[in-house]
């Protein structure tokens, strides 16, 4: 199975470069699988592990999620934490999945916390210019939208995800850490 790439860049400047085995599409949108121990490089050229569970720790089993059409890109973590970054809509651009951050960030934490962070950010973000009025109102919808699906279980964020992450790690692929020709930004 050959992995494809996913880039999450910053505004103004930055990215992130991470790979995934794709593992499928449906009514949701397009699956992929990092698994534990994969690498995660920044636009500086320093490496991190995907998914790590803290600061300068290990990386755990994630299962990311692009939907067909939401204003997110969603993580599906072996913790039992999910994690969205609210962003432009994911799009494939040549070998990469690619979406610009739009700060928000709902999550579910393993005990049932829901919330949102990074509020601040995004005015910050929308007062200097680096995010338009469409912008941050389709973020501001969609972590409404988010925090809302992800309280009551609605799927994706219901078993969906957590079967997916299941059926991926029990293929016991190994993880990631090949970024081959792929430019830093």
């Amino acid at each position: 199975m050959n992995p494809t790439y996913i880039r999450k860049r910053k505004r103004p400047q930055g990215s992130g470069l991470w790979s995934a085995y794709p593992m499928g599409t449906d009514a949701f949108g397009s699956w992929f699988y990092t698994p534990a121990h994969s690498l995660f490089r920044g636009d500086n050229g320093e490496f991190c592990e995907v998914a790590q569970l803290g600061p300068g720790g290990p990386g755990e089993h994630s299962v990311q999620l692009a939907p067909h059409d939401g204003w997110w890109f969603a993580y599906f973590r072996a913790s039992g934490l999910i994690h969205v970054d609210v962003s432009t809509p994911p799009v494939m651009a040549g070998a990469e999945w690619t979406f610009e951050d739009l700060e928000l960030d709902p999550f579910r934490r393993p005990d049932g916390t829901v919330g949102t962070e990074d509020w601040d950010e995004l005015e910050e973000a929308h007062a200097v210019g680096l995010v338009s009025d469409v912008e941050r109102d389709a973020a501001e919808q969609a972590a409404r939208t988010l925090e809302n699906d992800l309280a009551a279980g609605v799927e994706p964020f219901g078993r969906v995800g957590w079967d997916r992450l299941a059926a991926a790690v029990a293929l016991g692929l190994p993880p990631l850490t090949d970024f081959g020709d792929r430019p830093l930004d």
